[in-house]
C-alpha cells in the first residue's frame, strides 16, 4: 500500500480558483439600488392604485400628481393612475443611491433633486420625469463648474411650469458657508442642455421663485428676474 502524500495540485487549484474569484470582484461594480434613470431612459413601475399605497407620505403634489415615500423608496405617478414609477431612494443612506431630497411637480413633470455619494464624493443632480409615461427628460448636475474634494454641491431650490420649462439654484458649500452659486434654466428645445442666469457667491440661497413666465432671485440684495 503506497503512503499518502499530501497533493500540491490541490492548493495551487485553490489558490488560483481564489485568484479569479478576487478579480471577478474587483471587476464588477457595486450594487446599486433605487437608481433615477438616465435622460431618455423609462423608470421601472409596480402596482399603486389610485397612485397610492400603504403608509405613503407624500414629499409634493398638485392635481395631477403624486410624488411620495413608501417602503423606503420614492415613487411617481399621476393620480388617476394604477402603476407607479420607481424614481430614487427615500431612506438617509445615498451611497450606491440616488437619494430624493426634495421635489416640485407642475402638471406632469416632476423636478427631483437628487444625491448620491460614494466613499470619498458626494454629488446632487437635477432630474426631470414626465409621470405620464415614467421618462427622465432632462438631467444636470448643480452648477457648470467641476466639483473638488472640499467642496459639496447642493441645490437650494427649483421651479417648474406645467410645460417642463426648469430652473434651479444651486450653491458650492465650503468650509462651512457659500463659496459659489448659480442660478441655471433648462433649455426646452434641448433636453439635455441649460445655461447659467446668474452666479456668484452674493446669491441669496433662499430666494429662488416663480413669477409667472419669469424665475425670480436675489443677488448682493438685488432683485433679478428672467424668462424661465
Amino acid at each position: 500500500m503506497r503512503p499518502l502524500v499530501p497533493s500540491v495540485h490541490r492548493p495551487r487549484a485553490l489558490l488560483a480558483a481564489a485568484a479569479v474569484l478576487a478579480t471577478l470582484l474587483l471587476l464588477t461594480p457595486p450594487a446599486t439600488a433605487a437608481l433615477v434613470p438616465a435622460p431618455g431612459e423609462r423608470a421601472n413601475s409596480i402596482r399603486a392604485p389610485h397612485c397610492t399605497m400603504n403608509g405613503a407620505r407624500t414629499i409634493a403634489a398638485n392635481r395631477h400628481v403624486r410624488v411620495f415615500r413608501a417602503r423606503g423608496e420614492v415613487f411617481g405617478c399621476r393620480r388617476t393612475a394604477n402603476r407607479a414609477y420607481e424614481i430614487g431612494h427615500g431612506g438617509q443612506e445615498c451611497q450606491n443611491n440616488d437619494l430624493i431630497d426634495s421635489a416640485v411637480v407642475a402638471g406632469n413633470f416632476a423636478a427631483l433633486n437628487v444625491r448620491t455619494c460614494g466613499l470619498d464624493f458626494t454629488a446632487s443632480m437635477v432630474k426631470l420625469i414626465n409621470l405620464r409615461d415614467g421618462r427622465v427628460r432632462f438631467a444636470s448636475a448643480v452648477l457648470s463648474t467641476p466639483g473638488s474634494e472640499t467642496g459639496y454641491d447642493a441645490i437650494r431650490g427649483m421651479v417648474l411650469t406645467a410645460s417642463g420649462r426648469l430652473a434651479w439654484l444651486g450653491v458650492r458649500l465650503a468650509r462651512g458657508g457659500i463659496a459659489d452659486a448659480e442660478v441655471r434654466r433648462r433649455l426646452p428645445d434641448f433636453s439635455d442642455q441649460s445655461v447659467v442666469l446668474d452666479r456668484g457667491a452674493g446669491i441669496d440661497p433662499r430666494s429662488l421663485r416663480r413669477g409667472g413666465s419669469r424665475v425670480l432671485w436675489r443677488n448682493a440684495g438685488a432683485a433679478r428676474s428672467a424668462r424661465i
